[in-house]
């Protein structure tokens, strides 16, 4: 069980940002971040929190459409907060759209489902090189190259990919004594020899 800071927070925990606002607090501008809880419960109660002070200072209006009083895992607190309390940042993309790109692009979507198994398909990490090949291997063949190339001209034509690794069901696991898996992936290419027709340890991408 990840143990609870005093104004609880829980320690260790990956919290989401469902939300931003800028508002005007006693005359200056201040930012807010919402985050929740996926547990659902345990709230951060500082400054901000559902039952704080400093919400009597914020505009009725304003503070009715940003105010949620239940035990939902959901909560306020100010960007300042935030950057003590958080040591990391992840930001997910919901679709593999570029973030600073609103043009309209179609993309092709695989899913590959494997386990590591003991004495079988799990060889551990790169640092075990006599057994590091026979972890699960899959062999990607990127054939379109992107429609708008460098327009400076000093790069070579590519195809952009986005590669993730999930582990399934871990924290609903945890209840059972599992923890999350240290695990991760290596990308090679491969050389485009007549004849190669595995993954070669060459240099990664």
């Amino acid at each position: 069980m990840e143990a609870v800071t005093f104004k609880k927070l829980v320690k260790g925990h990956a919290y989401s940002v469902t939300g931003a606002k800028q508002i005007n607090y006693r005359g200056q501008s201040l930012g807010l971040i919402r985050m929740r809880n996926p547990w659902g419960e345990v709230e951060w109660t500082g400054p901000w929190s559902d039952s704080s002070a400093e919400w009597n200072a914020v505009e009725p209006a304003l503070r009715q459409q940003l105010m949620v009083k239940m035990e939902d895992g959901e909560f306020w607190m100010s960007f300042r907060d935030f950057l003590r309390e958080f040591t990391r940042l992840e930001i997910c993309n919901l679709t593999p759209d570029a973030l600073q790109s609103r043009k309209f692009r179609k993309w092709n979507t695989r899913l590959y489902d494997g386990t590591w198994r003991r004495g079988s398909t799990a060889g551990g990490c790169r640092n075990y090189p006599a057994t590091f090949w026979i972890n699960p291997q899959f062999k990607i063949q990127l054939e379109e190259v992107d429609d708008d190339g460098d327009e400076g001209g000093g790069r070579e034509p590519g195809c952009s990919f986005l590669l993730a690794l999930m582990q399934k069901d871990r924290r609903r696991e945890r209840r059972y004594g599992k923890d999350m898996e240290t695990i991760g992936f290596a990308v090679y290419e491969v050389p485009a020899s007549p004849g190669v027709t595995q993954l070669s340890p060459g240099a990664a991408v």
